[in-house]
Order: C-alpha cells, then structure tokens, then sequence
C-alpha cells in the first residue's frame, strides 16, 4: 500500500481479519504511520460484511487501490476458503493476489 501510495495512487486498506487477535491494531497502526486510509470494525465478526462495507466505502471516494486483508489459510481448514470465496463474490475485485 505504502509503495502505490508514494507512487501517486490513492491508496486505502481494509482489515477483515477477524481471527488472528492483534491484526485490527496491526494493520490499523502500519496505515496510520504510512497515512494509508484504513476500514475495519473492531467489533464486527463477519470478514464478509468487513470487507463489503470497506470496499464499498474506499469505491465512492474513488480510491484507485483497496487492499483487503484476510485471515491466513491454511490448506487443512476449508471454512478459510470459503470465506475467502464469499469476499471475492460481494466485494468482485478487478484482481486477487494471494501473499504466503
């Protein structure tokens, strides 16, 4: 985010990661250092709804990049991916890339 964003392109992140405690502080703290917009709600459980309601917010102020982070996989746990099948249906990204 912070390369794109030094790159000229209106930037903003979106924390779905609902499982892993600290990732909401984490990802808020780094957005806030580099001034990177950040979308999350501490108290929602649903990544879904995060992630809809994030990238719906960043689209109408015309944000060029909106990167939306998830829970980590794993390969043994198939609700993990389809949650993340579930994202990629409400929030219909122009591109996925999956960072391991």
């Amino acid at each position: 985010a912070h390369y794109y964003n030094r790159k000229g392109w209106k930037t903003a992140l979106v924390c779905c990661d609902t499982f892993r405690a600290g990732a909401f502080d984490q990802l808020k703290q780094n957005a806030s250092k580099v001034r990177i917009p950040f979308y999350g709600d501490y108290n929602e459980t649903d990544p879904v709804k995060i992630a809809e309601e994030g990238v719906q917010l960043f689209k109408k102020e015309k944000y060029d990049l909106i990167i939306v982070d998830t829970s980590g996989r794993h390969k043994q746990e198939q609700a993990l991916f389809d949650e993340m099948q579930q994202i990629n249906e409400v929030v219909a990204p122009d591109d996925v890339v999956f960072i391991m």
